[in-house]
């Protein structure tokens, strides 16, 4: 309402008609005083009038008359209305009901309550920031989650600051800076520096306070001390890195222990040396190392084998290129040759490190240091573990691993697995190098006991093949094929028992013996005869299986006819596809005095073919030896190709399939006619 200086009402709301209880018809005009008449204390009404004259506002709780009733208390504001010479013109009086208002306080004294309750129990500490005065206001809480005492907080932006760890100051300012621009809540997790010196970590709730306008003005939030759950959180951090660490390790050990294993199998799988160092090299890659070069010179009048391992086939030719065409040596190009020098291990668990054979640092005059400088720049190590191969002979080679792209490095345990598995490849590739060099000389022998040219036979291609065995000694399977006259030839294919000189020896004795009953005209049974007496009279208490047969030519065409004593049965593949064994068979030669030979004759038509073979091919433990029947179903499926050399390969590769040549205990002679 509105009070002119008479005392009268100048003006009455529908507020005050609600309150008070009086319409505006009766109010207007009446003595404002009529309303506090009698329901207060002269004193009371004398000190609000005197308040108001003095130029005040006054508020309180009065008593006011109201209709029907006796009185009502209600809390007013009286405001003097001043003019510009600061004398009073009217007094503006607002009221409230008393109840309401205490209703509405105790209303927010319970919300008040509450979010200290609840401030409390989350042990969470307020803020205000005036961007504008550059005034924070922190609560007691947040005093001492700083470790402050209440009130000792200097309340500036540059204090609060200061109480940000260094590392993570940046970032939290960019994060506020953020939400101002955008006027939108943000929270933080980052730590603060307390008044002791001690580190904490907070996590923080912010809200932007705005003007009418939109501007942004500061910031108001809370913040609760999560030093606990972030401790906890990185100590699980903690054990999941070590868990992983000891997995990690575990799964390492038996990575290495398996390739331990497979050297093992690559010495017994191995064909020859050559095949050895490049199954050890594929096993040591990536489990090892990028990279791995074995190196190994057992002759020094000799250059070295070299293999290379990396994931990258490309890769690891192009880098035993560069290692093999190095005109001094690719020990000296890689750094091998100080750890074979020494006979000592060269370990760099960084390139930074000496002894690291590829990792040396090099000097630019120098040819060697040339090649080496390049090996380094495209190979990039990190780490390089150089093991010399020794063995009773002495130092016949190195070892060397590199960890490169991977970025990996090498510790100590590491170098001691490599050690480990340097003994094993050095003996390994040692015995397999001197089988291969014993295997070679035997092969050499072996060559000369055979017929150095085949015939040339019209209208028949003529394939001959021998392969050795993995043993070293000379083997006693041989053929022949000569000449008899001009319309006829003869072939042989035999298996004397046994190896070495002996066997050698009655091998020359059965292919010269059966030249020489051939040319004297006798027939197969007669050669036979001849065959067995001469291995009888060479006193060397060795058998034989022979195959004897003769090609004649006709005006008909082909007639193959043969004898076995003891012998694994020809095969005649027909240009049908039809299959047979020829049944021509005998006695073993060699064991008795008196023999029985069977010979068959079968017609040959063109497109026919007749595989002959010693019985290295089918006498095998299961699975790699093969039946009569399989035997036969090989032979069908070489035959399907076009020359009598294709036949050979062909069966070569299948017989390979069951078992390597080079792993097995027998020779194989093979003897292949295709009829053109």
């Amino acid at each position: 309402m509105g009070i002119g200086t008479d005392g009268r009402i100048l003006a009455w709301n529908p507020a005050a008609e609600r309150l008070f209880g009086w319409p505006a018809t009766k109010a207007m005009g009446a003595l404002a005083s009529d309303l506090l008449a009698g329901a207060n204390p002269p004193a009371l009404r004398s000190g609000i009038a005197a308040t108001v004259v003095s130029g005040a506002t006054w508020r309180g709780d009065v008593r006011v008359a109201v209709p029907e009733s006796t009185s009502r208390e209600v809390y007013v504001i009286v405001t003097p209305s001043l003019d510009e010479d600061g004398r009073i013109r009217g007094v503006v009086l607002s009221a409230e009901e008393l109840a309401e208002r205490r209703a509405r306080e105790r209303q927010v004294q319970e919300v008040a309550d509450r979010l200290d309750l609840a401030l409390t129990a989350g042990e969470l500490g307020t803020w205000r920031w005036d961007q504008g005065e550059g005034r924070v206001v922190w609560d007691e809480r947040l005093h001492a989650l700083y470790g402050l005492e209440p009130g000792t907080f200097p309340g500036t932006y540059e204090a609060w600051r200061a109480t940000l760890h260094p590392d993570d100051r940046e970032a939290v300012e960019a994060e506020i800076a953020q939400a101002m621009r955008d006027r939108a809540p943000y929270q933080l997790e980052h730590r603060i520096l307390r008044a002791d010196g001690s580190v904490r970590w907070v996590h923080g709730q912010g809200l932007v306070v705005v003007d009418d306008d939109g501007e942004a003005l500061g910031t108001t939030g809370c913040v609760a001390d999560i030093t606990d759950r972030k401790e906890a959180e990185f100590e699980a951090e903690r054990r999941a890195r070590v868990a992983g660490d000891i997995a990690a390790h575990e799964r390492g050990q038996r990575e290495r222990l398996a390739f331990l294993v497979q050297l093992s199998d690559a010495a017994v799988a191995a064909a020859d040396h050559d095949d050895f160092m490049q199954r050890v090299v594929e096993a040591a890659v990536p489990t090892l190392g990028d990279w791995c070069v074995l190196h190994y010179h057992p002759e020094r009048s000799r250059p070295p084998y070299v293999a290379v391992g990396h994931r990258d086939p490309a890769r690891a030719s192009w880098a035993h290129d560069a290692i093999t065409r190095h005109p001094d040596g690719p020990a000296v190009a890689t750094g091998i040759d100080e750890a074979m020098l020494a006979g000592e291990v060269r370990f760099a668990a960084s390139p930074s490190d000496g002894h690291g054979g590829a990792v040396h640092r090099v000097s630019p005059e120098d040819e060697i240091d040339d090649v080496r400088r390049r090996l380094v720049d495209r190979l990039a190590p990190t780490s390089t573990i150089t093991v010399p191969l020794i063995t009773k002979r002495g130092v016949v080679g190195a070892a060397q691993l590199v960890m490169a792209e991977s970025g990996r490095h090498y510790v100590e345990e590491d170098v001691a697995l490599v050690q480990a598995a340097a003994g094993r490849i050095a003996n390994a590739l040692d015995d397999l190098w001197q089988a291969d060099q014993q295997r070679r000389i035997a092969a050499t022998l072996q060559a000369a006991l055979l017929p150095p040219a085949l015939p040339t036979i019209p209208g028949i291609d003529v394939a001959v093949r021998y392969w050795a065995a993995g043993a070293s000694d000379v083997g006693g399977d041989f053929y022949d094929v000569f000449r008899v006259d001009d319309t006829r030839w003869s072939l042989l294919i035999g298996d004397v028992c046994g190896t070495g000189a002996d066997a050698a020896a009655v091998t020359s004795i059965a292919r010269h013996t059966v030249r020489a009953a051939a040319r004297h005209g006798h027939d197969h049974r007669d050669v036979l005869r001849w065959l067995n007496e001469a291995i009888l009279q060479s006193d060397r208490g060795l058998f034989a299986t022979a195959c004897y047969a003769t090609l004649e030519r006709s005006p008909r065409g082909w007639a193959l006819r043969c004898a076995a004593g003891g012998h694994p049965l020809p095969v005649l593949v027909r240009a049908s596809g039809s299959a047979e064994q020829i049944e021509a068979r005998g006695t073993l030669l060699g064991v008795f005095e008196e023999i029985r030979s069977h010979p068959i004759e079968t017609a040959l038509e063109p497109g026919d073919t007749v595989v002959l073979y010693t019985d290295g091919v089918t006498d095998l433990p299961a699975p790699y030896g093969m039946s009569e029947p399989e035997l036969v179903d090989a032979v069908v499926r070489a035959a399907q190709t076009r020359t009598a050399d294709d036949v050979a390969e062909e069966m070569r590769r299948l017989i390979a399939e069951r078992q390597p040549i080079a792993n097995r205990t027998d020779d194989i002679a093979l003897v292949v006619l295709r009829l053109l």
